[in-house]
């Protein structure tokens, strides 16, 4: 995918497009305000070949629970093919750039990481933050764990395979 056209899934009608963290998108009552709502870190390359990132918001909205009477902000529905469960046992060497081998979710559960794209910026993800990785084409990124501790990673691989041939 190339910049400006973050879409998280093209499965359906209409495409679930994440709005770019800098949309206003809530209430502004401090507790429902978009700044709240979850950002995904996104790894893409351009028609260039270079890596980048994007934060972007995921869609949904706030709605009270259809089981319990919690009101909890829900994102939308987005489509997976296969979740993975991973531990890392060994690490990559800290300066080899790799592809991402499909669009898909990363969601670290244990273990932080610094993302380094080809233009050099780096980013710091720690468990619970999502990364959305696009860059099966191009230079790619590097990961690099922040410690010595076990990672622990859950990856779901998007339901949208004819965009692979897109990149």
């Amino acid at each position: 995918m190339e910049e400006g056209n973050p879409d998280i899934t093209r499965s359906g009608a209409e495409p679930l497009v994440a709005q770019r963290s800098g949309v206003g998108c809530g209430t502004g009552d401090g507790v429902r305000d978009g700044a709240l709502q979850p950002v995904i870190l996104r790894v893409f390359s351009d028609a260039a070949g270079e890596s980048h990132f994007e934060d972007i918001r995921m869609p949904g909205g706030h709605r009270r629970s259809d089981v319990s009477t919690s009101v909890a902000w829900w994102s939308e529905r987005i489509p997976v093919r296969h979740v993975i469960w991973r531990r890392v046992e060994e690490e990559a060497p800290p300066t080899t750039p790799h592809n991402a081998p499909r669009r898909q979710l990363i969601v670290p559960l244990s273990g932080g990481v610094e993302l380094e794209v080809s233009t050099g910026e780096r980013r710091t993800v720690l468990p619970g933050q999502i990364i959305l990785v696009e860059d099966t084409t191009g230079k790619g990124h590097v990961t690099r764990a922040l410690d010595d501790s076990t990672r622990v990673t859950l990856m779901l691989e998007l339901d949208d395979e004819e965009l692979l041939g897109d990149q």
